[in-house]
């Protein structure tokens, strides 16, 4: 988890006050869990670009998890899913992007990989504040 994803997050929370008052609400996007056994999975593919809308149930991300099952971990067994939005807004950050030809990093299940707001202000004030936090 990034230095600036700590500070942003500390808590999984719909209301992060650092934004101030112009940004009224922040939705939290995680990393699908989809097994109680499930250690964690790759987001393989961002389907949407930082700054798109996202409407519900459009496909967010690809990603691909191993060891759903004690079967498919003793078989080193991976699984290609994809996962759907359930909230709307506009996609302001994604904490960990792909980066081409390269392993995705192994992300637990209910890690925040990206922050989703209401409006187009909104996004890019928390745009601003993330690049102000992040690694320098």
């Amino acid at each position: 988890m990034s230095l600036a994803m700590r500070r942003l997050l500390p808590y999984r929370t719909s209301k992060l006050p650092a934004f101030g008052q112009r940004c009224r609400h922040l939705t939290v996007v995680p990393m699908a869990k989809v097994s109680p056994s499930m250690t964690g999975g790759r987001i393989t593919k961002w389907t949407k670009d930082v700054g798109d809308f996202v409407s519900c149930y459009d496909l967010l991300y690809e990603f691909e998890v191993s060891g759903l099952t004690d079967i498919d971990e003793e078989e080193n067994v991976t699984t290609k899913m994809e996962l759907e939005s359930c909230d709307e807004g506009y996609l302001a950050v994604v904490f960990d992007p792909v980066v081409p030809n390269t392993c995705p990093k192994i992300v637990g299940g209910g890690t925040p990989v990206a922050l989703l707001c209401d409006t187009v202000d909104e996004m890019h004030d928390v745009q601003d504040q993330f690049k102000r936090l992040g690694p320098k």
